[in-house]
């Protein structure tokens, strides 16, 4: 049983199967039953499927049960809130990193410090990913365990590049060579689009990759006032307006931008790594990926993108059980699974050797991997109002591209109202 208000990247190897935890042992003829939820069914649900058979073949006692999966990371954040509040919220939650600290804030997060401090696998230098698993970590304890990390990046029709005279092999490097490049490629054909910027995604992931890449912030560092509406800020926002002022990127929800680009129609297509494979697999073209474009200071700051499990139990022996899971899925065997039906980064250092062969056949792949020197935590708001921020700035995003606000306008008020946000749900 779940209840409320539970209080609750290091490196890791790989331990053997029955490992005794923090004193909570599991009997071999014991079977524990854990619930999971996760966004996004078209990548993760395969994913976790296949995670499951090869995690029963050395947990035949943990008997995990997939939920029907959700559109998004907000939705999986709604559901276990509503989840705690009733005494049903799935035992572990696949939330997004910018969710995972309302969780923690309020007291819902199981602790798994005792189970890390007990586990010989945090101890391997060969193991996980210290800055991975870092991003699990809120108030010096771990409290999440990341699985799946991705960062913003250029995907792009080298077919229409070239048509447009183009070199593929030297994509854009900022804002304003992709503009270009962009109107190049629209001047093709009447039914061609330079361009489409991902900016509803997720967490208001895209606008922080703008606005960080413009040496912005969300917030002050003592999280006293919201900074987004500062000048980095609204260069970020007018970067977006750019777009749709020169002719290159029509007002298009987010599936129709990544159904466009899969078609052949548009030239620049930037968006999460996560949907690699897919794209890669539909797309009947010269795809090819790049890194996203540095900002007018020329920085290129990314907001890590992805989900980490949660763990929401009063329950010693399914804490453990979820912990095991969740290892398993983030370790060699799981997260070589995860980044081949997806495209986000390993989690585990015996995974990226075990995966040196598919990068080499999987280029477009690599990217990502070269901007993690770039990367650093997805950006959550204090508080219990995270949801509601999301909306807010989302809304003032997409009345900047309907060109229904100007650019300063819309980020103005949107910094106003996330302001009041933030002090009421404190």
């Amino acid at each position: 049983m779940r209840l409320p208000g539970l209080r609750a990247l290091a490196a890791v190897g790989v331990a053997s199967a029955g490992l005794l935890l923090s004193g909570v042992p599991v009997q071999a003829d014991e079977t524990v039953e854990i619930s999971v939820a996760h966004p996004y069914g078209k990548i993760f649900r395969p994913i976790h499927q296949k995670i499951i058979e090869e995690f029963n073949k050395t947990h035949p006692n943990v008997k995990v049960k997939l939920e029907a999966p959700y559109p998004d990371y907000e939705e999986v954040a709604q559901r276990t809130l509503v989840g705690v509040t009733q005494g049903n919220a799935p035992t572990i939650s696949y939330q997004g990193i910018n969710q995972i600290r309302q969780f923690v804030d309020a007291g819902h997060t199981y602790d798994l410090s005792k189970f890390k401090a007990d586990d010989p696998r945090w101890a391997d230098e060969k193991g996980y990913y210290p800055t991975m698993m870092e991003l699990g970590v809120f108030n010096g304890k771990q409290h999440a365990i990341p699985f799946a990390i991705s960062t913003p990046i250029m995907y792009y029709n080298a077919d229409l590049l070239k048509k447009a005279g183009l070199n593929p092999d030297n994509p854009p490097k900022t804002w304003p060579e992709v503009v270009a490049a962009a109107e190049k490629i629209q001047a093709t054909g009447s039914d061609i689009t330079g361009m489409f910027y991902d900016y509803l995604i997720t967490g208001n992931w895209g606008f922080q990759a703008l606005v960080y890449s413009e040496g912005g912030s969300m917030m002050d560092p003592e999280e006293t006032r919201v900074t987004f509406a500062e000048e980095p800020g609204k260069r970020a926002v007018r970067t977006l307006r750019s777009f749709v002022d020169k002719g290159v990127m029509k007002d298009w929800n987010r599936k129709q931008g990544e159904q466009s680009f899969i078609a052949g129609k548009v030239g620049f297509y930037f968006s999460s790594t996560s949907w690699l494979k897919g794209v890669q697999d539909k797309a009947r073209f010269d795809l090819r990926t790049a890194l996203y474009p540095v900002g007018s200071t020329g920085l290129r700051r990314l907001p890590t993108g992805g989900n980490a499990a949660v763990i929401i139990t009063d329950d010693p022996k399914e804490a453990k059980a979820a912990y095991d899971y969740a290892m398993f899925a983030a370790g060699p065997i799981g997260s070589a699974i995860m980044v081949t039906g997806s495209g986000y980064m390993p989690m585990h250092a015996k995974a990226a050797e075990n995966l040196q062969s598919f990068y080499a056949k999987n280029p477009n792949f690599e990217t990502s991997l070269a901007q993690i020197p770039t990367i650093f935590r997805w950006y959550s708001f204090p508080g219990q109002n995270t949801l509601k921020i999301i909306d807010v700035i989302k809304d003032s995003l997409q009345s900047v591209v309907a060109k229904k606000q100007t650019a300063d306008a819309a980020v103005d008020k949107a910094a106003a109202e996330v302001g009041k946000l933030v002090d009421a749900g404190s």
